[in-house]
């Protein structure tokens, strides 16, 4: 009798961390539906999830750039890297905001609402200039940078001190070896954390549909569908047909970021997820640790194609509900004004709305449907994060790819590279 109990408990527990997510994922929609309010509480657990994901955020991204930093072979490659990966940042965006753009036109989420908004700013007090947001990148204190979980401020310190590192020489080795030795252990205490991912998942998305359910979204369906269809075009026509044009299969691509795909969508957020980003492109993927520690928690912070998608659809659908008509030349505001503002973005607190308030103010459009939109927030921050994350490792596969053999971890055997070429080289027949 209790053999036949605790069967499935040890069915489950012989599962693929990915296919536990997979089935917490429906679940917790399907708990969702038919608990609706009733299962709000269950938050909690979501929570408690996403905080003990939050605090791996700092040691992660500090080890990870410092060592990443320390690791590279001379300084032009780092300027190399980035310069790359900057470049690739500000097309995929430049890209995402049209899709967005061009998607709102299309579906026209906003027209024909009938809702009386008002035009107060109620949400905006005040959006930061250009000139702000490079000061703010720059930390008062390194203490203050790590309390408010500053990413942007963590990196620039982190790039700092590994450059010093390097650049001390003979005399810095015991630090050096202090950093690589503390990585080890900082990537152990993330792997006990993403182990309980099945569980804060189930209560995120259980919660979600609990809340929110399909009736009370009716009215803001187009809208949220919109951001979605964006998402899916910048993934699919985007990322696709770059990886493929690179030889590599965009289908295989995904599935050995899987993991950190599903874990972005429910927690909707990049650098929450960036173990698991940092996992996947490490084994699945075969990134060497130098490039995937370097580049991703570099994304995280610059590479931000979901958030122009969400903002170019937001401001046309608040557009729609005000009856502006917006010509070309707004158009190619909106899409240039996203690409500089969203990439300041992590540095600014409560960064969605006050970015999205700078592009609806770009092209004249009234604030007052912002608190509509932040009603579903939590909804497209879902499809805008997996969007992100899947860009942040796709550029970071671009870039390894365009570095040659220097791409792949030295550590990785003929064997394994052979293994690595047929997971994510497209057929070339």
């Amino acid at each position: 009798m209790m053999g036949a109990l605790l069967r499935p408990l040890r069915g489950w527990f012989r599962l693929p961390l990915w296919g536990q997510i997979l089935i917490a994922l429906v679940l917790g929609m399907a708990t969702g539906l038919i608990g609706g309010h009733h299962v709000e509480p269950i938050q909690v657990v979501g929570l408690m999830f996403i905080h003990a994901i939050q605090m791996l955020v700092v040691p992660v991204v500090f080890t990870a750039i410092v060592c990443a930093v320390m690791s590279l072979d001379q300084l032009t490659q780092m300027r190399r890297l980035v310069l790359k990966a900057l470049s690739l940042y500000a097309l995929s965006m430049i890209l995402a905001a049209t899709i967005g753009v061009l998607c709102a036109i299309t579906i026209g989420p906003g027209q024909g609402m009938q809702l009386h908004l008002s035009t107060a700013a109620t949400l905006v007090q005040h959006v930061p200039t250009a000139s702000e947001v490079l000061v703010s990148f720059i930390p008062i204190s390194p203490v203050a940078a790590f309390v408010e979980n500053n990413v942007i401020q963590i990196l620039i310190f982190a790039v700092l001190l590994g450059l010093s590192i390097r650049l001390t020489g003979e005399a810095a080795k015991p630090v050096e070896a202090l950093f690589k030795s503390f990585s080890k252990v900082v990537f152990k205490f993330s792997h006990i954390i993403i182990s309980f991912s099945p569980y804060g998942v189930y209560a995120l998305i259980a919660y979600v549909f609990g809340r929110y359910g399909i009736i009370v979204l009716l009215p803001l369906v187009k809208f949220v569908i919109t951001v979605y269809v964006g998402c899916a075009l910048q993934i699919i026509l985007v990322y696709g047909a770059i990886l493929f044009a690179n030889g590599i299969n965009p289908i295989k691509f995904l599935k050995a970021i899987g993991q950190a795909m599903i874990l972005s969508f429910t927690t909707s957020s990049s650098a929450a997820t960036l173990p698991v980003t940092l996992k996947c492109a490490e084994e699945n993927l075969k990134i060497s640790k130098t490039l995937s520690g370097f580049l991703l928690p570099l994304g995280t912070t610059f590479n931000l194609n979901g958030l122009s998608i969400y903002l170019a659809t937001a401001t046309i659908f608040a557009a729609n509900l005000y009856g502006i008509h917006l010509g070309i030349t707004q158009y190619c505001t909106i899409i240039i004004t996203i690409v500089f503002t969203a990439m300041g973005a992590a540095a600014v607190p409560g960064s969605a709305l006050i970015v999205m308030g700078a592009v609806m103010g770009s092209v004249g459009i009234p604030l007052g449907a912002l608190p509509l939109i932040a009603g579903v927030d939590r909804l497209n921050d879902m499809a805008q994060t997996i969007t992100n994350v899947i860009g942040d490792l796709f550029a970071t596969t671009i870039v390894a790819k365009s570095e040659g053999n220097k791409a792949f971890s030295p550590s990785v055997e003929k064997g394994a590279r052979n293994e690595l070429r047929d997971a994510v080289q497209g057929d070339t027949e």
